[in-house]
């Protein structure tokens, strides 16, 4: 896989995702790893190296609606590991103090 830029169609998942104070409806990647069903959030370039950024799924909440092949829905909300530790920075005045 020397090309890994382009476009692959695979399994994708729908779920609510929420990114600091904001919830919304995005539509993901879905992998399994050691038949652990994971949502791709992005990728990275590490090096050279294309590195995935994925968050766990619970199996339980993953659904499949019939008649649509590779669609899951998660009925659950995300959270992009990203920005976890942004939340709890201290926010700034508009003046640029704490």
């Amino acid at each position: 896989m020397r090309n890994r830029s382009q476009v692959r169609v695979g399994p994708k998942v729908i779920h609510r995702h929420r990114v600091g104070d904001h919830t919304l409806r995005r539509v993901s990647e879905l992998v399994f790893v050691r038949d652990q069903p994971m949502a791709v959030l992005g990728w990275v370039d590490m090096a050279g190296d294309r590195t995935p950024v994925y968050l766990e799924l619970d199996r339980s909440r993953l659904k499949s609606p019939k008649r649509i092949n590779g669609i899951f829905y998660y009925d659950g909300v995300t959270v992009d590991p990203r920005f976890v530790d942004l939340e709890d920075a201290p926010h700034r005045a508009a003046n640029g103090r704490h």
